[in-house]
């Protein structure tokens, strides 16, 4: 979970606000697709191999430095493994290892490794080399991320044997294997005698060796080239070349997807409307849709604003909004409908608790029931002589603003007069919403490869030193999400995060509004490509080994 300014830079830990606002209505675990017509054909240009436009360029091919660096992270994604990924639904599967074994305290993770794992150079890839991995990321003299190395605080790592690690956490952690095992992992016997505050600059990061589906075949100023890993412990990949052409924005990577130089181009962000025009041109093309993990939100500030504390009028303000219309109009058909803070087509998810509808009368009744009354004059509602007033902030993005614009518009028809007040990234997220200074905000939460809600929506995290914007807190939904954290039980998380659901439904601590998607288009000669939801763009390619043409 990070929080970016939108259009790249370095990121915070824990909160996204969405930069842009991927493609569109995913139903619930449905795979859907955007099929592009037109007079321009895109013809991979040979059957064994594939080429993809990417924006920006490589800077350090190591996992541990590729944060930052939304081509890195690609491309790490390719070259390494861990010991467990995420799946399309965010459902934690094997990788180098097989799942854990989980303790009864929920405090000790055993992994036990697959057999004939070996890295890109033939040598073999052991639990000594996970240990000596996470002995880098822990290391004093780390100087990657510090949200990486915080995460691994106070984990114990051992290897009994070459095929087993051992993890012994503090306290139990139920996203441990979602959050922290999916790092990929380094040989140490290439880089053993490196210290760690070397290994920033250290030669490996431009000509790496993993494990993961592809090894690096060359790298210059225009491209990367990589080579499908014949030994690749869950298949060797079907393409057996890769190519990432750099680009230095989107409109140059739409204009040569057009004109058939590449063959797939993923967007991040919500293509312009020039270049949804030139992909309508594409003939033979088609375009996957992924669901972001992270959600679209109005921030409604429960404790400092009086018109939020009460829950009926929260849950008024959500009824006003018709979810589909704002998608379909603000979005540009660009994202799934949601009111639900468990991203739909996860494994958490529970449909019954989302409700997208729009229910004027039934938001009049909550008002009515909280003493707001239209003024027959303005027919602004009003209550102990006060008008119903308030600011919504963003931080200018066009897509959120447009946003901001359609609720402050809903919100005008039950007499609510709402104002929206743009401001830059930086400010809104300093000045505002950490200082808890605003009324409501447009943003984005990025909820991570594991659906706990804890840091977003637990009492605890309330107040400037904590990201619950909302300063919301209730004891039932503190207990419900601290029970799903700390059991490793799919079916108690589950049914825990069904019962926080229908408190979030209930209490309306803040509105959801809708899930962005990524675009994903390419020739419709790839097939294999499988959509769900992504937690980071790299995961894309979680099974890239069964990707063909």
């Amino acid at each position: 979970m990070i929080l970016r300014e939108p259009g790249g830079g370095r990121p915070w830990p824990l909160i996204i606000l969405v930069a842009a606002l991927g493609a569109a209505g995913l139903a619930a675990g449905a795979a859907l697709y955007l099929r592009l017509s037109g007079d321009d054909g895109v013809v991979l240009s040979d059957a064994t191999s594939y080429t993809e436009a990417v924006v920006g360029s490589p800077q350090w091919l190591n996992p541990l430095f590729a944060a930052a660096n939304d081509v890195d992270q690609d491309l790490v994604q390719l070259l390494f493994s861990g010991l467990v990924r995420i799946g399309p639904d965010g459902t934690v599967v094997p990788d180098l290892a097989e799942l854990p074994q989980v303790s009864e305290d929920g405090r000790t993770y055993t992994f036990h490794l697959k057999r004939n794992l070996s890295w890109h150079d033939g040598q073999p890839l052991t639990s000594r080399d996970v240990a000596f991995t996470i002995a880098l990321v822990t290391d004093p003299d780390f100087k990657g991320e510090v949200s990486l190395a915080e995460s691994w605080t106070g984990v114990e790592v051992a290897a009994p044997d070459d095929a087993t690690v051992v993890f012994r956490l503090k306290q139990p952690s139920a996203p441990f294997a979602a959050r922290n095992a999916t790092l990929g992992i380094l040989p140490e016997h290439l880089l053993r005698n490196l210290p760690a505050q070397a290994l920033r600059d250290a030669p490996f990061n431009t000509a790496p060796v993993g494990s993961g589906p592809y090894r690096l075949a060359g790298l210059d100023a225009a491209e990367v080239r990589l080579a499908a890993n014949g030994h690749y412990h869950l298949g060797t990949p079907a393409i057996a070349t890769l190519r990432f052409r750099f680009f230095p924005d989107y409109p140059a990577a739409t204009r040569a997807f057009v004109a058939h130089e590449v063959d797939a181009l993923f967007y991040r962000g919500q293509p312009s409307p020039t270049e949804r025009t030139e992909l309508a041109r594409v003939k033979n093309a088609k375009g996957d849709e992924f669901q972001r993990a992270g959600y679209l939100v109005l921030y409604l500030n429960n404790d400092q604003v009086a018109y939020f504390a009460d829950p009926g009028v929260r849950r008024a303000i959500s009824l006003a909004i018709d979810r589909q219309a704002l998608v379909d109009e603000a979005l540009a058909k660009l994202a799934t409908a949601s009111s639900s803070a468990i991203g739909p087509a996860t494994w958490a998810y529970a449909q019954e608790y989302d409700g997208v509808a729009l229910d004027l009368a039934e938001a009049r009744k909550l008002l009515d029931a909280a003493g707001w009354k239209a003024d027959p004059t303005t027919n602004i509602l009003v209550r102990g002589g006060e008008e119903f007033r308030f600011t919504i902030r963003t931080d200018g993005d066009p897509a959120r603003s447009a946003v901001a614009a359609a609720v402050a518009g809903a919100l005008d028809q039950l007499g609510i007069r709402a104002t929206v007040a743009t401001t830059t990234f930086s400010v809104l997220q300093r000045d505002f919403l950490k200082e808890r200074r605003y009324d409501a905000a447009i943003a984005g939460w990025d909820q991570g490869p594991d659906p706990d809600p804890y840091f977003g929506w637990h009492s605890s995290q309330g107040g400037a030193a904590g990201l619950n914007f909302a300063n919301f807190g209730d004891i039932v939904v503190d207990q419900l999400i601290a029970k799903a954290r700390t059991t490793a039980d799919r079916e108690v998380r589950v049914e825990q995060y069904r019962q926080f659901q229908e408190k979030w439904a209930d209490l309306a601590p803040s509105v959801i509004l809708a899930y962005p998607h990524y675009l994903f288009v390419h020739s419709d000669a790839l097939q294999g490509v499988t959509p769900g939801v992504l937690a980071r763009p790299s995961q894309r390619f979680f099974d890239v080994q069964r990707w063909h043409n």
